[in-house]
């Protein structure tokens, strides 16, 4: 078999190893396969359509790439809540900042309205 360096390895042996067995049970059983010319073998057309996607294919690099999927996802969650937390940080700054801000303006409001007298 002959893949590029993207293809898995995994899923060429998986391949080649379900060729092999489906081989010598359907078309080899009580044949000599040394003095055969020809020996039809249809599924194998299947197969490299099958594993045109070694991902679809191989179930261990399907589970993998899904794995991977959900990293990269949470990965992503836990960014966004770390965002989030540094901007409820900020809120939570600036939300004491105002309160700060309003007490020192009804300190001073008090002092100003004092001297005067409501009749």
């Amino acid at each position: 078999m002959v893949t590029d360096h993207e293809y898995p390895q995994q899923a060429a042996r998986t391949l080649l190893a379900k060729l092999v067995e489906e081989f010598v049970t359907d078309c080899c059983g009580g044949k000599d396969i040394a003095t055969a010319t020809q020996i039809p073998f249809p599924k194998l057309q299947e197969y490299l359509v099958t594993y045109q996607d070694p991902h679809q294919a191989d179930s261990m690099l399907k589970i993998k790439k899904e794995l991977d999927d959900t990293k990269i996802i949470l990965h992503n969650t836990i960014n966004s809540m770390l965002e989030r937390g540094t901007k409820l940080d900020e809120l939570v700054s600036k939300s004491d900042g105002l309160s700060a801000q309003s007490k020192m303006f009804y300190t001073q409001a008090k002092k100003q309205n004092s001297c005067c007298s409501v009749m």
